[in-house]
């Protein structure tokens, strides 16, 4: 899920700057705070080990990581625009909401996770994407991204962009999808060559406008 930790670390470049990052984790990422799972001297064991990774991968060119993978990312820019990802995602302020903004997704995510995202979006969808199915007593069941849930309503963004704010006492049925995704899978509408080059584009993106 996580970029790679050959070649240069992205945020942190001392053993005391990883020590930091493996105690208190990552604000606004997926990376957590082990300071409760991990002893003080398993930390630094740890941080070590990263360090050694890093200094491997800079000798050996595995942590490049403007070349993640072997595809042209400008032609990965012409297949994202052309396949309809920007009616769901962000990029630069431009594209849709109905998924994940991606500006910034190359500096946090890996090509092997981008890969998987774009080929199995069930098994890569981020946390905060939760899809869920109402069925009211009354009407056509709501399908969508779970925006918000409280004891009394809940609130579902569909796969047009709709809004539906459905109060919980009139609902038959309201199912949480934990492994669903509302992104279809791209493994048969992209060959190899064109995953390879969308993966590149995707890794190019680290927050620039």
């Amino acid at each position: 899920m996580g970029p790679s930790l050959q070649g240069a670390l992205r945020h942190g470049s001392t053993t005391a700057s990883i020590v930091e990052i493996i105690t208190n984790g990552i604000a606004g990422s997926d990376m957590p705070a082990f300071s409760l799972p991990l002893t003080n001297r398993s930390i630094r064991q740890t941080a070590a080990y990263v360090q050694s990774l890093s200094r491997a991968g800079s000798r050996t060119g595995a942590g490049n990581s403007t070349s993640p993978t072997t595809g042209n990312a400008s032609r990965g820019a012409a297949i994202y625009q052309s396949s309809g990802c920007p009616s769901c995602h962000v990029v630069g302020g431009q594209g849709g909401t109905l998924g994940p903004e991606l500006s910034s997704i190359g500096g946090s995510r890996g090509s092997a996770y981008l890969r998987d995202a774009i080929v199995k979006p069930a098994a890569a969808h981020p946390p905060g994407y939760l899809v869920v199915r109402a069925v009211p007593s009354n009407g056509p069941e709501v399908r969508g991204i779970r925006m918000n849930e409280d004891v009394f309503w809940v609130h579902i963004r569909d796969a047009s962009g709709a809004i539906h704010t459905l109060q919980k006492s009139d609902l038959k049925s309201l199912d949480r999808e934990i492994d669903a995704s509302l992104m279809p899978s791209y493994a048969s509408r992209l060959n190899d060559g064109q995953l390879d080059d969308l993966v590149s584009y995707l890794a190019t993106l680290r927050g620039g406008r």
